[in-house]
């Protein structure tokens, strides 16, 4: 009879058990304030027949809900400005439009560290609300009457790791 040990955790007559890592849990996710202004319509639509570039702004903002609860808000904050992409020599881009987009979710976490609370708040959170606050700003321009716009995926990793660095 073969016997299997498990890391970490308390061990109680000789059983071990398993350390119990930490989730993070999705609620309600919504449109918390949008703004999208259209510049110099309706003029613009004869100049913006291309699928405008994107100039982008991400901030990702978390607040705890009750003081001594796992539940928290998490904003993903998206300022973006759809411009021109090939503008003639010398001339800055044409804007189309700018928009600012505070798309937020609730998230309940389990098992959390002092360690994990950061990463999970502010970048697996983003990552979650990211495929719907991309849904939204797509859905925006094109009912605006723009190509619908495109965002690649974000390294909210990466973002959270700079912004360590800068603070």
């Amino acid at each position: 009879m073969s016997r299997h040990k498990r890391k970490s955790g308390s061990s109680h007559k000789g059983y071990t058990e398993p350390q119990r890592k930490p989730q993070i849990l999705t609620g309600l996710q919504y449109n918390k304030s949008v703004t999208f202004q259209v510049m110099n319509a309706p003029a613009i639509y004869n100049i913006a027949k291309e699928r405008p570039h994107m100039a982008i702004i991400v901030d990702v903002r978390a607040s705890q809900l009750t003081k001594d609860q796992p539940d928290f808000e998490v904003e993903l904050i998206l300022q973006c400005r759809g411009q021109s992409s090939n503008p003639p020599a010398g001339e800055e881009p044409t804007t189309f439009f700018e928009t600012s987009l505070t798309y937020a979710g609730i998230f309940t976490l389990v098992n959390s560290t002092p360690e994990s609370l950061e990463p999970q708040l502010l970048v697996d959170a983003p990552h979650i609300l990211f495929p719907g606050a991309r849904h939204v700003l797509s859905t925006l321009s094109r009912e605006a009457g723009f190509l619908p716009v495109i965002i690649q995926k974000i390294d909210f990793a990466k973002l959270w790791q700079e912004r360590k660095v800068t603070v």
